[in-house]
């Protein structure tokens, strides 16, 4: 079967999956954990998600790359192998669209995987410079239960969905693939023979499973390979393992309250990422709008007993805070 699926331009423009084109999807995600859905977006898109990557961090070479990685967390840049970093990206610009990430064709085709209340769960982008090596062999997440061969048997939980912002030959440095690696029961280093490579086009986007065997080959390019990853899963998993360090999701509230109503459950995890950035100016400001105690060692012995009690009570302080027990 093969893993490769092309969605009909005229379906795309319409922001449609053909019934056929669906089926031929479902069931090559079900054999192989995989499947490259060949023009889900449309070139405007992906060329507006690259003009806004190199606004934000375009300007960064790899020795700039290696150093700002190289600073304590949290941080949004990590190495993930030689020249290969992943940042969690700003969601503004293109990356606040919800054409983007709430596309309505990918969310229709994740929904019949994940379930409809399914979440955003991480936005980042892996730049590959030239002279990355090849990646390690993994996971995206190790399985969840230590029970011999329990988790190739279960539904899958989280996808993950790459978007190249260039087109990438095997020069450049695709993803490789290990087909049907979600189904097998141990890492065994005897089946691991090369990898599925196939380029990418400008527009495809890949639907990885979270459990699939994969690794970035290496760019022998002259240019930066970045491609987009956008993680969907079940409300119940959170990938503690690969972001311990920063936050997967980076979205302003002033950009989640734009968005439209319809789109915000998708969202909720960003919503709450965003809030709790924000947790110290809610005491600060509670610091700056109540008066002092009484009790505030800064006022201590500067507080007369007939004077009033600096609590608001009304009250003179020997007969309030300053009562003698």
């Amino acid at each position: 079967m093969d893993w490769v699926v092309t969605v009909s331009a005229n379906k795309a423009a319409s922001g449609e999956i053909a019934p056929e084109t669906e089926a031929a999807a479902h069931a090559a995600f079900e054999e192989h954990g995989c499947v490259l859905l060949r023009g889900m977006f449309p070139p405007a898109t992906i060329d507006a998600m690259h003009r806004e990557y190199v606004a934000q961090f375009g300007m960064l070479d790899l020795a700039a790359m290696r150093r700002e990685a190289a600073r304590p967390g949290p941080n949004r840049i990590l190495e993930v192998g030689g020249a290969r970093y992943d940042i969690t990206l700003r969601m503004t610009g293109a990356f606040a669209q919800p054409d983007v990430f709430a596309n309505g064709r990918l969310l229709k085709f994740l929904g019949s995987l994940l379930g409809n209340d399914m979440h955003l769960s991480n936005l980042t982008v892996v730049a590959s410079h030239p002279e990355s090596t090849k990646q390690h062999v993994h996971r995206d997440h190790p399985h969840l239960f230590l029970n011999p061969g329990v988790d190739p048997s279960l539904p899958v939980y989280a996808i993950n969905v790459a978007v190249p912002l260039i087109d990438v030959d095997v020069e450049t440095g695709p993803t490789g693939v290990w087909l049907g690696s979600h189904r097998w029961k141990e890492d065994n280093a005897s089946m691991l023979n090369e990898p599925t490579v196939c380029s990418w086009q400008r527009g495809d986007c890949m639907l990885l499973d979270y459990r699939t065997l994969h690794a970035g080959l290496p760019n022998r390019s002259g240019r930066v390979r970045p491609i987009v990853y956008m993680v969907y899963a079940r409300p119940w998993f959170f990938d503690h393992g690969n972001h311990v360090r920063r936050i997967p999701l980076d979205m302003p509230l002033e950009n989640y309250d734009e968005i439209p109503a319809s789109v915000r459950p998708l969202l909720i995890r960003a919503f709450f990422y965003a809030t709790l950035a924000r947790w110290g100016e809610v005491d600060a400001h509670a610091r700056a709008v109540q008066p002092p105690s009484a009790n505030t060692p800064s006022l201590a012995g500067r507080i007369r007993r007939n004077d009033p009690c600096p609590c608001g009570a009304g009250k003179k302080y020997k007969h309030c805070h300053g009562r003698l027990a």
